[in-house]
């Protein structure tokens, strides 16, 4: 009787003039995130190879970045997509070293390492400053991602181009010299880089706003 006498006086509450209680339990009930679906669902079971191109003049300053991006991606690849195999990335690295070509084919290197598909990260920009704040570090990365197919038997390679990538480390706001070290920002930046990457792969919450 006690009960049914409460749940009278909720429903009086909420109809008569309760419209800002009714808001607050809605608020409360709502979902806090969703699901993602991965933008390409085709990774799970496969021979994967990472390839990751940067350009001559960011090479130049940073000689570790396109082994250190591929070995980020691989290894989360690794463990966020199921069933998956990584071709090491000092293997391929070691590779594209010796074939020393200017533009070397990722289609090619796959295929040299009987990859099922070559995921082809484009690094367009990357530095660890924002212009103009020399006593301040800032990690910036982006590029675009392709999948290419090798898996196709009567006809060429499949390509599928997904979103592009900007990351930004750290997200805030930059920080001084004085207290960091370049290559936390740099470490940050790949991880960074890497989770917006490989987020394209496999399903993940997002948190609504």
């Amino acid at each position: 009787m006690r009960t049914a006498v409460m749940a009278g006086l909720m429903t009086v509450g909420l109809l008569g003039g309760g419209c800002e209680l009714a808001k607050q339990v809605a608020l409360q009930t709502a979902p806090r995130s969703e699901r993602v679906p991965p933008e390409y669902s085709n990774l799970p079971g496969s021979r994967v190879l990472v390839f990751v191109w940067v350009p001559p003049e960011v090479r130049w300053e940073y000689p570790y970045l396109r082994l250190d991006l591929a070995a980020h991606m691989g290894a989360y690849l690794a463990a966020n997509v199921e069933k998956v195999t990584v071709v090491d990335a000092r293997h391929v690295e070691a590779y594209l070293d010796k074939n020393k070509q200017f533009e070397t084919s990722p289609i090619e290197v796959g295929r040299h390492f009987r990859a099922d598909r070559v995921v082809h990260l484009s690094l367009h920009h990357f530095s660890v400053r924002d212009p103009g704040m020399a006593h301040y570090y800032r990690g910036r990365a982006s590029g675009s991602v392709e999948v290419h197919d090798l898996t196709v038997t009567d006809g060429p390679p499949k390509r599928h181009t997904l979103r592009s990538i900007e990351a930004v480390y750290p997200e805030k706001a930059p920080v001084s010299f004085s207290n960091t070290r370049p290559e936390q920002i740099r470490k940050g930046t790949y991880e960074v880089f890497t989770i917006e990457a490989g987020k394209k792969f496999h399903e993940y919450e997002r948190p609504l706003d």
